[in-house]
């Protein structure tokens, strides 16, 4: 099995789509392969605010088990300085590196390249011979600073010297391929239609000669009869937009096939040409007069003046992704579905139905040994352990949710799969990082369909995002009921003597005043003690204090045998204890005596005390009416005072 991976800035813009549909369509079907896609934007991007998130899949990408890579390099030129991306792409040496448009100056480096050049020349000849104009401007990319903005501008020149037409400097137009810098440079440097002194104007793409074109209507100038107008690309903007755009078409999908053919052969240890030319060729519509206005079909001319014609289609930008209401339908019903998971347990179940529902064969959720937060001139290393969370594998028959358990452990280094997964089934997978804001917490992998493969990164976006969600929400919650749970132990913990581990005096008036209250609330009445250790003082002269400690615990234990559970027992003071006793009744206070009297034999005996444990109390009694517990201790220790002094009489 060969494993190869692609990467490319995003899915989002059609040039590149085209592109990886050459490369997929060489791919399909076949049985030895599993093909990567990896949108992994530039390193510390700033285009959008976390977009070098997506960079961090590049170090996953690096894993042993991968064994070429096709690289969309002038995706990435856009918005990355070519010097820099090159020594970003040095870590992958060692393994083919086949890249699309633009060679890369690094190890294993073959690439496919558009020959713009004899295209421009056959474009500004039409436009001299067929159409008679002469006086061409280039509206230029210079400002994009890519590769591509360079070899174009470069091929009007050479193109405009063949023809023996005059270049002229201030007809070469700032651009950066967007259609806004283009319209507003023409709005900004031509007021009126008298202002134009060009005739023809040919533009470094599609977009920006659909741009232009509008911006010279709003002029008042006619396209074509006044200026003819060339795009490059042969997009669908170009026939969607009206007048339809003479353009070149570069063979896009051609350039994919060969570029994935190219790393195929390489992966597979053969030999490949360092570079594979992809010829373009001139499409001529109604944008330089070869089409009439009137004509509502997709019509053209190629460079032999061969005449195509066939229907036009409703644009529509979704239609890139397939079907676009189906699409639509389904992301709709996606939004819905993740609104209904609040925890990661709600998340599992109901990810499972929507790899189903979506056609995902093979799932797996991976996560870092801990969620890195990551800034945009950080850079990334991966760590040597990742855990499998969650894997769902329709081939073997395989739903697994390893949350709970922790995870799969594995080095991904070494794979990007633990081997208790097995082997991936070949096919077209989808990679991409699991990420919100700065933060980081792994990467996931699907296994596509062959069609629709572009959609279906929105649907796995929005799968990993409710992902992330719910982890964090269930992180959250674990947290709080961790620090609930700890703060109930604190608060216990401060309310418990240390030394007999019943109540304190502050946790005794706390919970004896509650007890009394649901008590009354409830109709019931009781008692409330006042108990005082017999002899400590003599106890801790004559055998210590540790000796009196141990009496002390002792008698805690005695009154926790001899009421209820349910009773309230507190130590107020050293030797002094109170009990709250719902249902206790003052007429049985002798009973009570004396169960306390035979406890503090049994467990002197059991502690082997050098003397018999001794307690006295007082006691009171309260009621709907009589029911404060300040007032009812004091009436208690009253009591207790009048049986001390008995006993004190006794001896």
């Amino acid at each position: 099995m060969k494993n190869i991976a692609v990467l490319i800035y995003d899915l989002t813009i059609e040039y590149q789509i085209t592109v990886i549909n050459g490369i997929v369509s060489y791919f399909e079907g076949m049985k030895d392969v599993s093909l990567f896609i990896a949108p992994v934007n530039v390193p510390h991007a700033i285009t959008a605010e976390f977009d070098y998130q997506y960079w961090t899949t590049t170090e996953v990408l690096r894993s042993k088990i991968f064994d070429a890579y096709i690289v969309i390099a002038n995706s990435f030129t856009s918005f990355y300085p070519l010097e820099k991306l090159e020594e970003e792409f040095k870590k992958f040496t060692g393994r083919p590196i086949i890249s699309v448009a633009v060679p890369l100056s690094v190890p294993n480096n073959s690439y496919t390249y558009n020959d713009s050049k004899q295209a421009y020349i056959q474009i500004i000849n039409h436009l001299k011979t067929k159409h008679n104009r002469k006086n061409i401007a280039f509206f230029s990319a210079e400002l994009n600073r890519s590769p591509e903005a360079t070899d174009r501008l470069k091929a009007f020149r050479a193109a405009m010297k063949a023809n023996d037409l005059e270049f002229r400097e201030e007809w070469v137009f700032p651009g950066d391929f967007t259609p806004p810098t283009t319209f507003r440079y023409i709005q900004e440097q031509y007021h009126c239609r008298e202002d134009v002194d060009f005739d023809a104007l040919i533009c470094a793409n599609d977009y920006m000669a659909a741009s232009a074109t509008g911006a010279l209507l709003e002029l008042g100038v006619k396209v074509p009869e006044d200026v003819c107008v060339v795009g490059y690309d042969d997009s669908d903007i170009a026939v969607s937009c009206t007048p339809t755009l003479s353009t070149v078409n570069q063979q896009l999908e051609v350039s994919g096939r060969k570029a994935a053919q190219m790393a195929y052969k390489a992966a597979c240890g053969a030999k490949v040409p360092h570079r594979q030319c992809v010829s373009s060729s001139p499409v001529y519509r109604q944008s330089c007069g070869c089409v009439p206005v009137v004509n509502h079909s997709d019509s053209y001319y190629d460079q032999n003046g061969k005449y195509f014609d066939k229907p036009k289609s409703n644009y529509n930008v979704l239609n890139i992704f397939g079907n676009a209401l189906n699409d639509m339908a389904t992301i709709y019903h996606m939004l819905n579905m993740t609104e209904s998971m609040r925890d990661i347990n709600d998340y599992f179940s109901t990810f499972v139905k929507n790899l189903k529902m979506q056609f995902f064969r093979v799932c797996a959720v991976c996560m870092y040994d801990k969620v890195y937060n990551i800034a945009p001139e950080d850079n990334f290393v991966l760590p040597e352990t990742v855990r499998l969370i969650f894997y769902y594998n329709e081939f073997k028959g395989i739903e697994r949710n390893c949350y709970k358990e922790g995870g799969i452990h594995f080095n991904p280094h070494k794979s990007i799969m633990p081997p208790e997964a097995g082997d991936l089934e070949p096919g077209l997978y989808y990679i991409l990082p699991v990420s919100l804001r700065e933060k980081n917490y792994g990467y996931v992998l699907c296994h596509l369909p062959y069609y629709h493969y572009t959609v279906y990164g929105i649907y796995l976006k929005l799968l990993t995002n409710s992902f992330i969600h719910c982890y964090e929400y269930s992180n959250a919650t674990n947290q709080n009921e961790k620090l609930a749970e700890l703060n109930q132990e604190l608060s216990v913990q401060s309310r418990t003597d240390e030394l007999t581990q019943v109540f304190n005096r502050r946790g005794f008036m706390e919970y004896a005043q509650r007890l009394l209250d649901l008590s009354i609330v409830t109709g019931a009445k009781g008692s409330v003690f006042f108990f005082d250790l017999d002899g400590l003082k003599k106890i801790n002269d004559t055998w210590g204090h540790k000796t009196g400690d141990i009496a002390i615990q002792t008698c805690a234990e005695v009154l926790r045998e001899a009421f209820h559970k349910s009773d309230i027992i507190g130590r107020l003071s050293g030797d002094e204890f109170a009990v709250v006793a719902p249902g206790f009744e003052k007429i049985n206070e002798d009973l009570l005596r004396m169960r306390v009297q035979t406890l503090c034999v049994k467990h002197s005996k059991r502690k082997k005390l050098p003397f018999t444990l001794s307690a006295s109390f007082g006691i009171a009694e309260f009621n709907a009416e009589y029911n404060e517990l300040t007032e009812l201790l004091i009436q208690a220790d009253k009591e207790l005072y009048k049986e001390k002094k008995i006993k004190h009489a006794q001896n």
